[in-house]
């Protein structure tokens, strides 16, 4: 009875690393994403010179604040392997790591000696969409959530003693996102703590001399602005918590909740924390192994968030935290409530363990209902624009700017079969097709403002909306006057949960999508309703005159 007991226990635990696995997989396509460029297009260079050293520039270029060898490495490797870019086999590798971070959480929860059913809500408070870029971004996941892994890996090693691994760990941390190099604030705490010398001495020595190579030639990122958000210090400040808690943003109502979670998450852990150390610098108190693999992760994790409040709050503010470091959260609370379990051991540990039990599947729950949208439409965006691309060497989706400058890699990249997208739309229509006159679209231009460290722009973009369409979620179908068909998709968002209910129905019946206007030339496009395996034709026509402005006909 107790092993069918543990079974179940284990099942219910690995269940949600098993489900984020099935959706990277599901919702990842095989074009690239935005910045996963950047990845492509060192193999393409690479194969135009025959220079070891040249080669290996192109490994450690510097993307944005990051010299990102590894993950260049990864997909460099997938290539030679695959003999292609592999675009879903990456992300399931870099989520594959990430779900490996349970294992150290595992660890330290194991010290405590309580029953498996306790370490149950981890899991679900882990494995969840709120950071869904990390779903199916490659550069995004081989960066962000594979640096926590190693990270926390390297927490695990200097707890152990592995001062071989440590260092290890750090040059690949270091070579696969830019506050790898922090992780010397690790090397340093924990030699210190053993009065580990020597291995001071040598750790620093290969700190310094990798910032020394890491550093030179350095370019201040595209957008980090250290001195916008310094002088902003309520708002610097602000972002600093909600990094920690914007797990709460998966309950859509602004930033307090991110900011109150974070200051509760963090100061409970310090709380914890700080007195223990007191007491083993001026009472010579043992910390324990579950007290250091706390504090470690603990250390990094707030240079991370220092890092990213001090280079990136300016340009938020209203403390929305990108979905792409949504997985930090998660993961400090999940600390958090060991820190519960460790705290209450003796006196409430069962009602803690059953209160967070139900609260993290809720959590679990409503942000699958909350996110997997997103993931639907980025994947959609994907499967529309290889259409656009084989038609009109155009992605939607992106800037004029980021198309042209694409442009010829790419194509060398398709040309050799670098990247081998597949296509699961017609790339041609035909117009003897059904019209459906009950189909009701509203169409607006809107200016959408983007900043970076160097200003703020204004794109348009064309938005249109249908409120009323039920079934199956269509592409917008956009033919011109002469030429072949171009395809955006439509997103639609979750229903209230009220509705959900009574009208028992998940997603709202609205739809909705923008592009921006500028991809498409001046000309009258019919608009059509494109399935599958069918088109369905509207009776509206999109006019773009030469003055860019736009009319629904």
């Amino acid at each position: 009875m107790k092993s069918v007991a543990k079974l179940s226990a284990w099942v219910l635990i690995l269940l949600p690393a098993v489900l984020l696995l099935f959706l990277v997989y599901h919702y990842s396509g095989t074009l690239f994403f935005a910045d996963d460029f950047h990845l492509l297009k060192t193999i393409v260079w690479g194969q135009e010179t025959d220079s070891i050293a040249e080669k290996f520039k192109l490994l450690v270029q510097q993307h944005n604040e990051h010299r990102i060898l590894i993950p260049r490495l990864f997909t460099w490797l997938n290539y030679q392997l695959e003999g292609h870019i592999d675009w879903p086999v990456l992300m399931v590798f870099g989520n594959l790591l990430w779900c490996t971070v349970l294992y150290f959480l595992w660890d330290a929860f194991r010290t405590l000696k309580l029953s498996l059913w306790y370490f149950l809500p981890v899991p679900w408070l882990l494995f969840q969409p709120a950071y869904y870029d990390n779903y199916n971004w490659s550069i995004s996941v081989l960066q962000q959530s594979v640096i926590v892994f190693l990270l926390a890996w390297l927490v695990y090693s200097f707890v152990n003693r592995r001062f071989l691994l440590a260092i290890f760990i750090f040059l690949i941390g270091t070579f696969t996102h830019g506050n790898g190099i922090f992780g010397v604030a690790v090397g340093v705490a924990f030699l210190v703590l053993y009065k580990e010398w020597k291995w001071l001495w040598i750790w620093l020595a290969v700190c310094l001399s990798t910032a020394v190579f890491y550093f030179y030639g350095f370019e201040k990122g595209q957008n980090a602005d250290f001195l916008q958000s310094l002088t902003h210090p309520v708002q610097m400040f602000g972002y600093f918590f909600a990094f920690f808690g914007s797990a709460a943003e998966v309950l859509g109502v602004g930033f307090v909740p991110s900011v109150s979670l974070g200051i509760l998450v963090f100061g409970g852990i310090a709380w914890y924390g700080i007195p223990r150390v007191y007491a083993h610098y001026r009472f010579n108190v043992s910390l324990s192994y579950f007290d250091k693999l706390l504090l470690g992760n603990l250390l990094f994790l707030s240079i991370t968030a220092l890092l990213v409040a001090v280079s990136r709050s300016w340009s938020s503010p209203d403390l929305d935290i990108p979905p792409r470091y949504a997985h930090y959260s998660p993961y400090l609370t999940a600390w958090f409530y060991l820190v519960g379990l460790a705290v209450f051991y003796r006196l409430a540990a069962k009602g803690w363990a059953i209160s967070w039990s139900i609260g993290a599947v809720l959590f679990n729950l409503v942000s699958h209902l909350n996110y997997v949208s997103d993931l639907e439409y980025r994947r959609d965006w994907l499967t529309a624009d290889y259409v656009n691309w084989l038609n009109y060497q155009t992605f939607l989706e992106y800037q004029p700017s980021f198309n042209h400058n694409i442009r010829d890699v790419y194509s060398s990249a398709l040309a050799r079969g670098i990247c081998r997208p597949t296509l699961s739309l017609p790339a041609s229509t035909t117009l003897r097709t059904a019209m459906d006159s009950s189909i009701v679209l509203g169409v607006e231009l809107v200016e959408n403002p983007t900043a970076d460290a160097s200003g703020k722009t204004f794109e348009k973009e064309i938005v249109f909306v249908d409120k009323n369409f039920s079934g199956e979620i269509p592409f917008l179908c956009l033919i011109p006057e002469a030429g072949p068909a171009m395809m955006v998709p439509f997103y639609r968002g979750r229903n209230g949960y009220r509705k959900m209910l009574t009208e028992q129905r998940l997603r709202k019946p609205e739809i909705s999508t923008r592009f921006f206007s500028d991809n498409l030339p001046s000309g009258t496009y019919r608009i059509g309703y494109q399935f599958r395996d069918s088109l369905l034709m509207s009776r509206y026509r999109l006019n773009i005159d030469n003055e860019r402005s736009i009319k629904l006909l």
